[in-house]
């Protein structure tokens, strides 16, 4: 194959345009892949009791837990890293195949041997006799990793159109058989993953073939030992994200099975926030960061991105925390309600961890993964400890407040940590601004509490407004103003 020289780099307008457009797809994908999600919350809440949806919650880390101790969700990431490090287009296409073929061997040898082991590792999660689940979801794990792999591929050749009618076909796919496994053959847990096993299975053969095709069946042992060395410390920070997130689960579970479903429930709401905002940011960003660092005044734009992103993402938690509880009692059963104010207190949470995470990016490059991987070891000490005594304390408050205390740190230590890198300086007033603002409106929601859901959901719409309109003055400059009407504009004409 010829050696190819990379085309000139764009300008960075122009990256920052392509950054946004990409973005919008994405977010168009994830919002059709939540919406059908929430449609089909009363269908699982109708077939799935709140302990069986803790089984499966539990189930679902295990092998969470495995990929992340073993490195398999770090080769992602170093694909993106050591592939913009190369020159030509051919080298590229190796670091792409040696990626994909480290995540077949890798997966496969790790999900034989946990599926072996499945039985020990069933009773350590609180769910003895439940090792045929554990192996059909190590399965599944094996072949989802290859699909993610793939699809990030596809995501640096920025083919977000592609990617997004990939999303909405695997999406469908995905529906009918749990429609089919769960509702008509009632299979409970088990039909979910023999679902996601078979969505899997036939996705990753469909995106082998397709990437193998384009970039050849090629193994440099040279670029997996740079992938290994630049994903071994994300090891360390992907075992401590996790313990963050899901080990309230843990802490939860010798207490009630059900405490855990309803827990998940109202968690699933608060991350809407890093799933139709952040991952749709990060599916762009991601995998562009290291373009847009590049040239005379990347920190300017990096600061214009991130003062948008605060405002977007603040928009974003108040609109779930308003919206969310009201939605969640019209489609589910009493008995998986959360306490009131418990999900503005997860939304938030999810709020400071995307912020964090944008700045989190931003020590990628150039210092390379050792600074990532200790913030993050930091927050999991610290979200271990609170959850050790805030849980057995006040259970499912207390998991939410740990939740809440970790994310906060853990933005304020990636914040700190990128200004001193970088010199990038940019006032925590706007983050504090957002925050404010929130609890006023929250507070106001309160003291309205009508009776009827129509109404109640009518006042939610009020006060969604009333943030806007106060946000938009406060906290937006008058050239952000002009830059989102002009904004709004081109994408209602798209």
């Amino acid at each position: 194959m010829p050696e190819h020289a990379d085309p000139p780099v764009a300008s960075g307008a122009a990256r920052t345009s392509g950054l946004l457009r990409d973005t919008t797809l994405y977010f168009i994908g994830n919002v059709a892949f939540k919406a059908i999600g929430f449609l089909m919350i009363p269908f699982y809440a109708h077939f799935l009791s709140p302990a069986e949806s803790g089984v499966l919650n539990l189930v679902e880390l295990a092998t969470q837990v495995v990929a992340i101790a073993f490195g398999l969700q770090t080769i992602g990431t170093s694909l993106v890293r050591i592939y913009h490090d190369q020159p030509t287009e051919t080298a590229r296409h190796e670091v792409v195949s040696t990626s994909m073929l480290m995540t077949i061997l890798l997966a496969g040898v790790i999900a034989a041997l946990s599926a072996v082991f499945a039985a020990p590792i069933a009773t350590a999660i609180s769910l003895p006799g439940q090792a045929p689940l554990l192996r059909l979801a190590f399965c599944a794990m094996f072949f989802g990793l290859i699909v993610e792999v793939a699809l990030i591929h596809e995501r640096m050749c920025g083919r977000a159109r592609w990617f997004l009618a990939y999303t909405l076909a695997s999406l469908a796919l995905t529906l009918a058989l749990n429609i089919v496994l769960i509702g008509v053959f009632r299979l409970g847990v088990p039909g979910f993953l023999i679902g996601k096993l078979i969505a899997g299975l036939l996705g990753s053969v469909f995106l082998l073939l397709r990437l193998f095709r384009e970039t050849g069946l090629v193994w440099r042992m040279a670029l997996a030992r740079a992938m290994a060395k630049f994903g071994a410390p994300l090891i360390v920070s992907g075992m401590s994200y996790f313990a963050v997130h899901f080990s309230d689960r843990l802490f939860l579970a010798p207490v009630s099975k059900a405490d855990v479903g309803i827990y998940s429930m109202a968690y699933n709401f608060a991350f809407l926030l890093s799933v139709l905002i952040g991952d749709s940011f990060t599916k762009s960003w991601g995998v562009s960061v290291y373009n847009l660092a590049t040239g005379e005044g990347w920190q300017a734009r990096f600061l214009a991105i991130g003062r948008w992103l605060i405002f977007v993402l603040g928009a974003g938690a108040i609109g779930i925390s308003l919206f969310g509880r009201d939605t969640l009692t019209l489609m589910v059963p009493p008995s998986y309600y959360p306490p009131l104010f418990m999900l503005p207190v997860l939304v938030f949470g999810y709020f400071l961890r995307e912020v964090g995470d944008f700045f989190n990016s931003m020590l990628l490059v150039g210092i390379g993964s050792g600074l990532v991987g200790r913030i993050a070891v930091a927050g999991a000490v610290l979200n271990l400890a609170l959850n050790a005594v805030l849980i057995p304390a006040y259970g499912i408050w207390g998991a939410a407040w740990a939740t809440f205390a970790t994310w906060a740190i853990y933005c304020a230590l990636c914040w700190v940590f990128a200004a001193r890198v970088h010199h990038i300086r940019m006032s925590p007033w706007a983050l504090a601004l957002m925050l404010g603002l929130s609890a006023l409106v929250l507070c106001a929601r309160v003291k309205i509490d009508p009776a009827r859901p129509i109404s109640a959901l009518a006042a939610d719409a009020v006060c969604f407004g009333l943030f806007l309109l106060a946000a938009a003055t406060l906290y937006l400059r008058a050239s952000e103003r002009r830059e989102a009407w002009q904004l709004a504009r081109r994408l209602a004409r798209r």
